[in-house]
């Protein structure tokens, strides 16, 4: 089969320019593999085969041809080693988002009368990022359960529900590009008995049916014997109604990243949206000073939570759609409901260190980040110290036992990626 070709005395090949700096009237060529990313500075993948390392803060992105915007790869940002991509020169980027704006939840679908040509998102305090509201077109069925006569029959697993996509934003009547709706069947003696909504997507054309027939899941050992596949009917709900907004350019790193506010404006009413910020941890400090029990010369201070909140972080999403659509999808979160999936980028908890003292204290002092995290939302310090072997966890929520606080400072940070070119 073709592939890249290598062996004893053939290496991969030298570091190439990345773009062709003769176009700026440059004297000289510096080609490199290395380069450094700053908050908020994004850039495309030249065309060709590549290793790419992302670092510590970066993120792969591809430009999504249904929604117009640029989606975050599921595993950005957290899976180690290098990745493969194959790119066309246009259509896949590396991108620096901390502090940045990346998409944005609807806390409140709205009491109706939205029109998608005269509803605007203004923004505050958000670095001149821009943002997109879609009004109506969600998928719902027609019925709670699946008809009994279009049910199928013979699988032993449960089978695949490919949902179709919403128009794209050339074609689309609302203007905008919607984003895709999912959800998975469940099986009883055979036959499809549910259908469950893991996202009920947006910008789908309102007023239409959709008809789709299941797949046999390709693991499923009956597929020999014979299988009927199922049939699944959807209409569209949603009119007039907020049900996701798109963050169309996340614009420059807020100083402070959470200080942006969206306001819905237009027919309806009650509509609100909140922003998701992508973030690291730029600075762990102790107000005060204490004493705990166990002694040692150092405590760690990682994180709990940091997923997006609607009003800080001991308020969950809350929203009116009642079937758990997907928390999270790249750039696009539909209406927050129970679920909490974290599909579409997982925050990664802080690591850093503070110093104990001799007898127990913990200082007021600024402490040690190796490893700021990721996060989509605002965390909560947890402070762990260690006694000979075992751990003893003394804070909850942030404090030290006594008069000391744990304060994050949350914020952005610059990013060097690999972008290693392939020999063919």
């Amino acid at each position: 089969m073709a592939g890249p070709l290598s062996g004893p005395g053939l290496s991969l090949q030298i570091p190439q320019n990345l773009y062709p700096s003769e176009l700026f009237n440059a004297p000289y060529d510096y080609p490199t593999n290395a380069q450094c990313l700053a908050a908020g500075d994004q850039i495309p993948i030249p065309r060709g085969d590549w290793l790419i390392s992302l670092g510590s803060y970066c993120v792969l992105q591809f430009f999504d041809p249904v929604d117009g915007i640029w989606e975050i790869i599921a595993s950005a940002a957290w899976d180690s080693g290098l990745i493969y991509v194959q790119s066309d020169g246009f259509n896949y980027r590396i991108a620096n988002l901390t502090g940045c704006p990346v998409g944005g939840i609807v806390n409140n679908y709205g009491a109706g009368g939205y029109v998608q040509g005269s509803t605007t998102i203004a923004v505050t305090g958000g670095g001149g990022s821009t943002w997109a509201p879609i009004v109506g077109g969600q998928l719902v069925m027609t019925t709670t359960t699946v008809v009994t006569a279009n049910a199928g029959a013979g699988h032993g697993v449960a089978p695949l529900a490919m949902l179709p996509a919403p128009p794209g934003p050339s074609t689309n009547a609302n203007g905008v590009g919607g984003f895709q709706a999912s959800g998975f069947c469940t099986i009883a003696s055979g036959t499809v008995s549910g259908f469950t909504f893991t996202n009920p997507g947006a910008g789908y054309t309102s007023g239409t049916t959709y008809t789709i027939v299941t797949q046999p899941n390709p693991t499923d050992p009956n597929i020999p014997t014979g299988i009927t596949n199922a049939t699944l009917i959807f209409s569209t709900t949603g009119s007039g109604s907020i049900t996701g907004v798109l963050c169309t350019n996340p614009g420059a790193p807020l100083s402070t990243p959470n200080n942006i506010t969206l306001t819905v404006s237009g027919a309806g009413t009650q509509a609100t949206i909140s922003a998701i910020m992508c973030q690291t941890c730029v600075a762990v400090s102790v107000v005060g000073g204490s004493t705990i029990t166990t002694a040692s010369v150092a405590g760690l201070v990682t994180s709990v939570g940091g997923y997006p909140q609607s009003a800080g972080p001991a308020t969950p999403i809350t929203g009116t759609i009642t079937n758990a659509p997907v928390y999270l999808i790249a750039g696009a979160v539909s209406i927050g409901g129970a679920g909490v999936y974290g599909l579409w980028a997982r925050p990664r908890p802080l690591q850093s260190q503070l110093t104990i003292g001799g007898t127990g204290t913990v200082a007021a002092q600024a402490g040690i980040i190796y490893d700021g995290g990721l996060f989509f939302g605002v965390p909560t310090p947890a402070f762990i110290s260690g006694g000979g072997n075992q751990l003893t966890q003394t804070a909850v929520a942030g404090s030290i036992t006594g008069s000391s606080t744990i304060l994050l400072t949350m914020g952005s940070r610059p990013d060097i990626v690999i972008m290693q070119p392939l020999r063919t």
